[in-house]
């Protein structure tokens, strides 16, 4: 699960760095997704090796394969976008990796219960992303439907 903070905590710091100046009000917003990941992480190695898991089991990046891969090309990617639609990209694909780990067979029930008290605080993050659409201007609005003769 280290990994996937880590993708986290990078991804946002590369966007930090590429906020335009109309976008400058998300910077609260990353730098708590940023502060949230270090913690998550810290709080995971500390119950990791109460069980007597190493690092490289804690990192568990490749071991969850389609979750890993969505985590990391969301949180890597380049590709032009609106950012908060890569930020809610990028926690939906938290959570999916989120709920691959928690449904492992073999989990320590106390590690079942940090992995499911963590995954609803990246729910609570995540909703955070409307707030500031909101904030920004940007509210989410459906596609028009298309006319159809």
């Amino acid at each position: 699960m280290e990994a996937f903070h880590s993708e986290r905590i990078n991804g946002y710091q590369a966007l930090l760095s590429r906020l335009a100046a109309d976008e400058q009000h998300l910077v609260t917003l990353f730098e708590a997704f940023i502060k949230q990941s270090v913690a998550m992480k810290l709080e995971l190695r500390e119950a990791g090796s109460q069980w007597g898991l190493t690092e490289s089991q804690l990192a568990m990046g490749g071991q969850f394969g389609l979750a890993w891969s969505i985590v990391k090309a969301v949180f890597s990617s380049k590709m032009p976008g609106y950012v908060l639609d890569k930020c809610r990209s990028g926690e939906n694909a938290l959570l999916i990796a989120y709920h691959s780990i928690e449904g492992t067979d073999g989990l320590p029930s106390s590690l079942r219960l940090l992995i499911n008290r963590q995954k609803r605080e990246i729910i609570a993050a995540r909703d955070w992303i409307s707030h500031f659409e909101r904030l920004g201007g940007h509210s989410v609005q459906p596609p028009p439907l298309a006319a159809v003769s």
